[in-house]
Formats: C-alpha cells, structure tokens, sequence
C-alpha cells in the first residue's frame, strides 16, 4: 500500500510576511520544533505576520503528521492542542484520508524506523539517478508502507 493511496501529502507555504494594518499574526513550526522522538515542541515555534490569510489546508490539525523534507528527515505527531501552526516551505504536512482506517501513529513511526527510511531510499532510487538530498514530495507519495511485513498480527486483518 502506497502513502498516496491512504494519505494526503501537502508541502508546507513558503511564508511572506508584511508590517501593514491587515496582517494577521500566526505561529510557524522550525526545524528546532520537530523532537526527535516524533513530537511536536510549539515552544519552538516563531511568530510570523502574514499578508495574505492562509489557506487551512496549510495549518496543522490534530492527527496530522509534519515530516521535515531535510535532514534530518524527522515526522511528527500533531497532538490535540497542536492545531493552527504555519508548516513552512521546508516541510510536508500527511493527512490521512480516512483516520478510522489507519492510525497516522504509524506513519510517524514508518519514516522514523530503519525500514522506513530504507523505504524511502530505495523509492527515491527510483526516481532519480543520484541520491537526493532532500526528500521529494513525489518519493514520499510513493513509499510502499507495508511491503513485507511479517507481523502475524497484521498479516490476520
């Protein structure tokens, strides 16, 4: 099964901020924000003043996960409480599609894993002919997440 086929991958918005009247103040995640046991810190978050209001489709929600797109590649959990932060340029928002059929837990811990991250070498592989050093957006769609699996639990359902 394909991240694609179960999930929504939205890059995050490359933020203009502005000084006039009509602004609106938003807090943005960093990569000092993304904790390397998968949880999100908003005490490291910065504020920014945005021109244009932005789309929700590009703040967080609860059960969504922040994956950066450069090294260190870390995901995240967006916990309850966690809602309404701006996912800037250099990271990816996965939303699930359906979340009663998959936990997006997983998720996070897939790309976490050493499976996961050969996972992701392996379809960037495929795509392109020298290693990159971010992860695409299209490499991340395409990660197969329960290629041979061999968990007996999973395996019944």
């Amino acid at each position: 099964m394909k991240l694609k086929e179960i999930a929504e991958v939205i890059k995050g918005v490359h933020v203009l901020e502005g000084n006039n009247k009509k602004t609106k103040v938003y807090k943005e995640l960093t990569m000092l924000s993304l904790e390397s046991i998968s949880f999100l810190d908003e005490r490291k978050s910065i504020t920014v003043n945005v021109s244009d209001k932005l789309s929700s489709k590009q703040l967080t929600k609860a059960g969504d996960v922040i994956v950066s797109l450069y090294a260190p590649m870390i995901a995240c959990y967006v916990e309850k409480g966690q809602e309404g932060y701006v996912v800037p340029h250099y990271m990816a928002i996965v939303r699930m599609k359906n979340p009663k059929k998959m936990d997006s837990r997983f998720i996070v811990h897939f790309i976490n894993s050493t499976r996961g991250r050969r996972a992701l070498a392996k379809t960037s592989e495929s795509f392109y002919s020298s290693r990159p050093t971010s992860l695409p957006l299209v490499t991340l769609n395409e990660v197969e997440l329960l290629t041979g699996l061999k968990n007996p639990i999973i395996e019944r359902f």
